[in-house]
């Protein structure tokens, strides 16, 4: 019995990946707009707003990996080295690790913060003075230029799988006719 596999990823799956990506993107600009802001009641929307983005990213990159392994996917891309081909799962590999590990250090953040009453619950309550009193700060910011360097890396491979290679590739993960074959 041979495992079917298609030609381009399931809309689904598409759906996921290009959610995660502006998530991603949204959560960064609204941290970075937000970090110098003073710690006082003009930070309270948007730190919820970065929260809420966070969280929700959290759930849909877990979906999007629990589809990854249920839906029918097309063979890895090569680029025609074997090493190019690693680098490009680890890459693939690291970005989901990172993306989780951005969201659950956030998450823990928050909880030693005590963020969720404050921000979330109309507490009447001050945010912490300094966000770097926490152990989860730290991780927090130093996932940031990791998972920047990941993307530029992923980004990067696809434009050179579509315009150096010439093989199509964001077609993959694109809308379109999804054609099955054994």
């Amino acid at each position: 019995m041979s495992r079917v596999s298609t030609k381009k990823y399931h809309p689904f799956h598409v759906t996921l990946h290009w959610l995660v990506a502006l998530l991603v993107v949204a959560a960064f600009v609204v941290g970075k707009t937000m970090s110098g802001l003073p710690n006082d009641a003009d930070k309270l929307a948007p730190l919820g707003l970065h929260m809420s983005i966070g969280i929700f990213t959290l759930v849909v990159i877990i979906v999007r990996i629990g589809t990854r392994m249920k839906l029918p996917k097309p063979k890895p891309a090569t680029t025609g080295s074997p090493l190019l081909d690693w680098i490009g799962r680890v890459v693939h590999y690291a970005l989901y690790l990172f993306v989780i590990l951005m969201a659950v250090s956030g998450t823990s953040l928050a909880m030693q913060a005590g963020l969720v009453p404050i921000v979330f619950g109309g507490s009447e309550m001050a945010l912490p003075a300094d966000f770097y009193d926490f152990a989860a700060r730290m991780l927090h910011g130093f996932i940031v230029p990791v998972l920047l360097l990941l993307l530029l890396l992923h980004v990067g491979a696809a434009f050179f799988h579509q315009f150096a290679l010439k093989d199509n590739l964001l077609a993959r993960m694109w809308y379109g006719k999804h054609k099955e074959m054994e």
